[in-house]
């Protein structure tokens, strides 16, 4: 992939976000490709290529937000959160072969089709030319948190290296405050936590609730891999009761 993207554009600066994607995990591509383009500058290009369909009838996606940063991937899904967090100029379907390899295999998508359109973009061609707008594209079954009371309904929405359960309450939707204790259920168990900033704010082994740096709720054992010891999952909901 970047062997083609600097055959067309030598100058090109090209930035690894991740290689450490789980193998055909889609929902922890997207919430990573999502985070991490928060702080890339006006005019950046991504490309993200988690695409088990590769081959297949699924189309290939170019992304245009209000900001002008542009996302190539396949339509699986991979660009839920971009599309659901970030404001969308429009969304085509890449179609133009002179944008393209002019071999494409019927595996290799990223290198054959991505890879050279990003590196035409990045020299100035008309993004508009790819192909025809797209009205809908497929999404992921991502969810917003609801609050009853005192208790709050939200989803996982990542889990980090860690084993730390980043969920879908943000910073601002519920004010805890310090060393509350909460009563978190899962789906495979519950237990208890305490409210912090930092995991100092508990003893080793304890569970700790902070809004991480994604401005999101997390769940977290200090020094611990939480999510594995509970075998929690992306996707799965997660109940928060005070």
């Amino acid at each position: 992939i970047k062997g083609t993207i600097l055959t067309i554009n030598p100058n090109a600066i090209i930035v690894d976000i991740s290689h450490e994607i789980p193998k055909f995990d889609i929902w922890t591509a997207g919430f990573v490709l999502y985070n991490a383009a928060k702080f890339f500058p006006k005019g950046s290009i991504f490309v993200a290529v988690v695409d088990p369909e590769v081959g297949g009838k699924r189309k290939i996606i170019l992304l245009k937000t209000t900001d002008e940063k542009f996302f190539i991937a396949p339509d699986n899904g991979l660009l839920t959160f971009v599309q659901n967090n970030l404001k969308v100029a429009w969304i085509r379907e890449i179609r133009n072969r002179k944008m393209m390899l002019p071999d494409i295999s019927h595996t290799f998508h990223g290198r054959d089709i991505m890879a050279p359109v990003a590196a035409h973009l990045s020299l100035g061609a008309n993004p508009e030319n790819v192909g025809p707008i797209l009205k809908r594209i497929k999404l992921l079954n991502v969810e917003d948190p609801e609050r009853i009371g005192k208790t709050i309904y939200g989803q996982i929405w990542h889990i980090d290296d860690f084993g730390n359960v980043i969920t879908n309450i943000p910073r601002g939707f519920v004010k805890f405050s310090p060393h509350k204790k909460l009563e978190v259920t899962f789906q495979t168990a519950s237990l208890k936590a305490i409210f912090g900033e930092t995991f100092a704010d508990v003893a080793e082994k304890e569970n700790v609730a902070y809004f991480g740096s994604s401005g999101l709720l997390e769940i977290a054992r200090n020094r611990g891999d939480l999510a594995k010891e509970l075998k929690v999952k992306t996707g799965q909901r997660i109940i928060i009761r005070w």
